[in-house]
């Protein structure tokens, strides 16, 4: 059986990706760089930690194709 890693609010991110709440609402946060502070929980959240459920799961943001002056 595998290890989950888990974070608690105010921790930084170690990666990129998504991550859910251990509680039975499953709250989602999307992590676009590591290194944010991962956010406190919903008021209505019962939960002790954030874990990550798809690593690096942002897409390449687009190419800016706006002309420039």
């Amino acid at each position: 059986m595998a290890v989950v890693e888990t974070h608690t609010p105010g921790t930084y991110t170690p990666r990129a990706g998504l991550y859910e709440c251990d509680c039975a609402g499953r709250h989602r946060w999307q992590i676009d760089l590591a290194g944010h502070l991962f956010p406190p929980f919903p008021p209505d959240c019962s939960a002790g930690s954030w874990r990550e459920t798809e690593t690096g799961s942002m897409p390449s943001p687009a190419p800016d194709s706006s002309p420039q002056a």
